[in-house]
């Protein structure tokens, strides 16, 4: 896998396009040229899993999403975080569950890498998306305090509604 998304230029920017393809002459004719797009993931700690794993596929020359291309999500790693299809928008999202094993969260840290591919009409393309350590626990959720505001010396405004009007 690893070795596949090197070969569709993955890991080298966050938003990539192909022009060509690894096949030649009669077999690949003319395929179009794509650009994906990748989102920023999150680590859930408290759920221990990947959450807004997204990739958006797009035609390079029209910017038309692509609809229907099979997107795959890996680690930098290697390691296959899952597939799905690019919806009418042409973007494709998976949920992760993640076993953390060792050495497994600098890998996770290094972000994850996407590859289209290929629908037939366009050319294969990859992306690399950043990750970034969460929980459930976040300023505006009720009952929940904000650790980062109160570190800093910050405080959340609650402002009262007077119901009885």
């Amino acid at each position: 896998m690893a070795t596949a998304l090197a070969s569709l230029g993955v890991g080298s920017g966050v938003t990539a396009s192909a022009a060509a393809t690894s096949c030649s002459g009669a077999e690949c004719p003319s395929l179009k040229p794509a650009r994906l797009t990748t989102s920023q993931a999150t680590l859930n700690v408290t759920q221990m899993q990947l959450e807004n794993i997204q990739a958006m596929a797009s035609d390079a020359v029209t910017g038309e999403p692509i609809r229907g291309a099979k997107i795959v999500f890996a680690t930098i790693g290697g390691r296959t975080l899952g597939a799905a299809y690019t919806d009418y928008d042409g973007v494709a999202s998976i949920t992760a569950p993640e076993n953390l094993g060792p050495g497994t969260l600098q890998e996770l840290l290094g972000g994850y890498e996407a590859a289209m591919v290929g629908d037939g009409i366009h050319a294969p393309v990859g992306a690399h998306g950043a990750i970034t350590v969460g929980t459930d626990q976040a300023p505006g959720v009720p009952n929940s305090p904000c650790a980062i505001c109160s570190d800093r010396g910050l405080k959340q405004d609650v402002v009262p509604v007077d119901w009885s009007r």
